[in-house]
């Protein structure tokens, strides 16, 4: 993220100041030989408490896991501190029996399920970051095609610590699965994008991993009939884990995890159930098409990201519109939706800043106009001069605005990302 021009040794973590991209015998304006002024400080914490002393410190703090979801919402204006959560990635305490597990923040979802998978259990989660931190998956309220079935991270936390701005130190729940009183610390922090304080542990609810697991595609599905199938399988009794729409291959997809027998039986009643150009997928073709979905998430460098959110279903006047607007503006518009909740992704390749900005406003207005909101998780390099990342504000902005007033009233963490709302 930022260039080490000189470290030293803090007690119980790494401090290095960085420098920005223009500091390397350059001005911020490019003028050669020209002095730069520094980047953020980096402090790698150990503990809970250099982690405390880390965030306390004066000026504004941006919260680092593995760095994969920098770029969602709008950038962090002026972070004089960036804490990166690298080392505080251990197990603290995992009990098979009682199907729990103690983790910290920094841990990374791949390989706490490469752990968890030695018992023969799993967390039940699918982002498409799987190498982000469990603290950081929590913060961005993301989750993956099974959410369907499974719910996000939150619905997996019973208990949770966090440091805030000022330095208290806030501890929920616990190893024992039931409610508590108080605060509820994951729905908190689910979603806040970094800005109202540190997930630094975590205890976790695990569940038995899956035998198997099938996916039956139907190819050549519109807008009307990927809803129909949607709504025909979710009120049946064969419980898909998950339902994936994608466009403009227009190709639905479903799943089922279980035991082998249990799978293959929903599965099999599945395409009974479902008309058209459908097939079920063998180990390798299921494996390669959600790895293909995850990474048409992600994106890449030079693409533009946007997520919406709105009622369940698969709109077609949604659809219909980006593809106008993307033809029009001369990009390539990837859509996924999960009609289920009411989420789409959708992924523009090609042309030029402008061109994204375009789509970017027009689709939000249509997005909108149905009670829906859009935000943008990645974006062209110059998008951001010409469209907000956040579009207008939700009813609970209000809330929002009071809830980070509360906890962070010297708005130090992650300034600007939820900008204009706040």
């Amino acid at each position: 993220m930022v260039g080490a021009s000189s470290s030293a040794s803090t007690p119980g973590g790494h401090s290095s100041a960085g420098g920005s991209s223009a500091s390397h015998g350059s001005s911020a304006d490019g003028t050669p030989g020209a002095e730069a002024s520094p980047g953020p400080r980096s402090i790698t914490p150990t503990t809970v408490k250099d982690l405390r002393d880390a965030v306390t410190t004066n000026g504004a703090v941006l919260i680092r896991g593995t760095g994969t979801a920098t770029t969602w919402g709008a950038p962090v204006r002026d972070a004089r501190t960036m804490v990166s959560l690298a080392g505080m990635d251990r197990v603290l305490d995992y009990r098979p029996a009682d199907m729990t597990v103690h983790v910290q923040g920094g841990i990374r979802l791949d390989v706490l399920q490469e752990e968890l998978a030695e018992h023969g259990q799993w967390l039940p989660y699918d982002p498409a970051r799987s190498e982000a931190t469990i603290g950081g998956l929590l913060a961005t309220g993301d989750a993956g095609p099974r959410r369907m079935a499974y719910g996000s991270l939150r619905e997996l936390v019973i208990g949770a610590t966090m440091v805030f701005p000022d330095g208290a130190i806030a501890k929920s729940g616990g190893h024992v699965i039931k409610n508590v009183a108080g605060y509820d610390l994951a729905k908190l922090c689910h979603g806040s994008l970094g800005t109202l304080g540190v997930v630094v542990e975590l205890v976790l609810r695990v569940h038995p991993l899956p035998q198997t697991s099938r996916t039956v595609m139907v190819r050549d599905v519109d807008t009307a009939s990927a809803q129909r199938a949607t709504w025909a399988l979710t009120k049946s009794a064969i419980e898909p884990t998950a339902v994936e729409w994608c466009e403009p291959e227009q190709v639905l997809a479903v799943r089922f995890d279980g035991t082998a027998d249990g799978a293959a039986a929903r599965a099999a009643a599945a395409r009974s159930m479902l008309t058209g150009s459908l097939a079920e997928l063998d180990e390798g073709e299921a494996h390669s098409f959600w790895e293909s979905h995850a990474a048409r998430v992600v994106a890449e460098p030079g693409d533009t990201v946007m997520r919406a959110a709105t009622r369940p279903g698969v709109d077609p006047a949604l659809v219909g519109a980006l593809s106008a607007w993307a033809d029009r503006a001369g990009v390539k518009a990837l859509l996924t939706c999960s009609p289920a909740t009411g989420a789409y992704t959708v992924r523009i390749t090609g042309a030029d800043a402008k061109a994204h900005a375009e789509v970017v406003k027009n689709w939000r207005a249509s997005v909108e106009a149905v009670g829906g909101f859009v935000m943008l998780r990645r974006r062209r390099p110059g998008v951001d001069a010409m469209v907000e990342s956040w579009g207008r504000a939700p009813g609970s902005v209000e809330v929002m605005r009071r809830v980070k007033g509360n906890f962070d009233p010297e708005n130090r963490f992650a300034p600007g990302r939820f900008a204009p709302w706040f």
